[in-house]
């Protein structure tokens, strides 16, 4: 198993420059990761620089707090996906979930998976799992399951606790087999990492990349 291509190499703080882009995509051409996950203004900036990349780039949409205007989220999308993104990790309307307007959620995942569609990018919802209740997490997994979603991802990282093991199994068991899962939030080291890979998750968005991969050489030296 290639760990490396689980992961998400992602700088998505407002801190970040073209010096963490180069450096993003550096490491990634080094050590093999699946993608890179960075905020939307530096998608061309990183095509460009990238030409030659074996890498996917992947961005985000209704970043972090998600109770943007759908329009503004597929707004988002269709510029990014113009822009050369290959994937689109989008926020989902948690305010919606918590006041029980599932009619609202229904509609917003409908219109932001046809839209990515149409743009031919991958989308992953993100549903902010440790903000929510285990009956919000099935009822997520019920509609997701519906619409033939193509990932559902724990978290954006920047809200409660780290992604836990046991969100991963719960999600695993509620959605379709073709449903993929995107770990985020607080994965470190390589052992947390592998804990989410059992677990069930197809992909992990790390911010840490390099050192898991060097942890994953270290446990065969």
């Amino acid at each position: 198993m290639q760990l490396a291509q689980y992961i998400d190499h992602s700088y998505l703080r407002p801190d970040c420059t073209e010096q963490v882009i180069d450096r993003l995509i550096n490491e990634s051409m080094t050590y093999g990761f699946k993608a890179i996950c960075i905020p939307p203004m530096y998608l061309q900036y990183a095509r460009e620089h990238a030409e030659e990349r074996s890498f996917l780039l992947c961005t985000v949409a209704g970043f972090p707090i998600g109770y943007d205007h759908v329009e503004a989220k597929l707004a988002s999308l269709q510029r990014s996906a113009a822009l050369g993104a290959d994937e689109v990790d989008v926020v989902i309307n948690l305010s919606a979930i918590k006041t029980g307007h599932w009619s609202i959620t229904k509609s917003e995942l409908t219109a932001l998976r046809d839209n990515a569609l149409q743009c031919s990018v991958t989308l992953k919802c993100i549903i902010e799992a440790q903000l929510l209740t285990e009956s919000e997490i099935m009822h997520i997994c019920e509609i997701s399951n519906e619409l033939k979603l193509s990932y559902v991802k724990t978290s954006t990282g920047f809200f409660g606790d780290p992604v836990r093991e046991e969100t991963i199994k719960l999600l695993r068991r509620h959605l379709e087999p073709g449903i993929r899962i995107k770990a985020s939030g607080g994965i470190n080291d390589y052992n947390e990492a592998m804990k989410m890979i059992r677990a069930g998750a197809d992909r992990l968005g790390c911010s840490k990349s390099v050192s898991i991969v060097k942890g994953t050489m270290q446990s065969f030296e």
